[in-house]
């Protein structure tokens, strides 16, 4: 249908600077509610848990509070053992991941034809640690399903009960569908033909391996690595259920008891704080080396 010459010419008089101006109203006007959704709910909380750390136990929620570092301090002093039992198990199990997860993403970009289907079965992970936490305790018992197995095999299954290594692999089980995704977009775009062409020149399959698809992956390796190292900066019901006392000195569950059983509110939220550092930091690096991958 043919535009009226009357509506052509008023776009073609009408001043740039006028139709700069609409356009900026508009986009001002659509990213207005996100805008408010970030200050209200993420921002003003932000601001708001920062305030708190700096102000001794409850004092903040009363008339006169007082202000003090100290929170911090504390940290220093008293829980950087909780700190690196943090950083330790989250590093753990995401090396776990990285070891089963590349070889998994790997088999499900080349060989498996139905991998949308496989890939929308590990969402369920995602659903929450809760449920599976409680799976593998159950599993676990004496009397669970994988006694059995695990008695077959010369494993006490009671042993695994509250130690590291299930906690490892709990915390691992959860963020593993992080590391196939992200490698898996990786590999999407290595082209087969480059590892077709290295096997023609006489490359062994770990050479084609080691000096073509690692290097052309490397960032979705490292973005899965990153993401599963910051949901897991952050574990909190996995250690409750599956691990001992060693492995709940994590930071999660000392910031808990201190707000919810001590009332201690400062320093609680300055340990949130910690936390939020540690995973702000995993996280701009995962966006910074990612190059897309976590776009999956």
């Amino acid at each position: 249908m043919p535009v009226p010459v009357s509506i052509l010419e008023a776009e073609i008089t009408q001043p740039k600077s006028g139709r700069f101006q609409r356009d900026s109203l508009i986009g001002f006007g659509l990213l207005t509610p996100a805008i408010v959704v970030v200050i209200l709910f993420s921002l003003a909380p932000l601001a708001y848990l920062i305030l708190v750390s700096f102000t001794r136990e409850s004092t903040f929620f009363f008339n006169n509070p007082v202000y003090t570092g100290g929170n911090y301090r504390t940290i220093v002093d008293r829980f950087m053992p909780h700190v690196w039992t943090t950083i330790r198990l989250a590093t753990m199990a995401s090396i776990v991941n990285l070891v089963f997860g590349f070889p998994f993403a790997y088999i499900l970009a080349r060989k498996i034809r139905y991998r949308e289907l496989v890939r929308t079965l590990m969402v369920f992970p995602l659903f929450g640690p809760l449920y599976l936490a409680f799976g593998l305790f159950y599993v676990l018992l004496p009397t669970g399903p994988g006694a059995p197995v695990l008695d077959f095999l010369g494993i006490d299954a009671a042993s695994l009960l509250f130690s590291e290594q299930m906690t490892v692999f709990g915390m691992a089980l959860f963020t593993f569908p992080f590391m196939v995704m992200n490698v898996v977009a990786a590999l999407a775009n290595v082209d087969p033909i480059l590892e077709e062409a290295a096997r023609t020149l006489g490359a062994a399959s770990w050479q084609t391996f080691v000096r073509v698809v690692f290097p052309l992956s490397w960032p979705g390796i490292l973005a899965g690595f990153l993401m599963c190292y910051g949901w897991n900066l952050g574990v909190y019901v996995v250690p409750i259920l599956l691990g001992g006392t060693a492995q709940q000195r994590v930071l999660s569950l000392t910031l808990q008891q201190k707000a919810m059983s001590q009332f201690d509110y400062g320093l609680a939220s300055a340990m949130g704080v910690v936390l939020m550092a540690l995973a702000f930091t995993v996280t701009w690096v995962s966006l910074r080396f990612s190059r897309g991958a976590l776009g999956a």
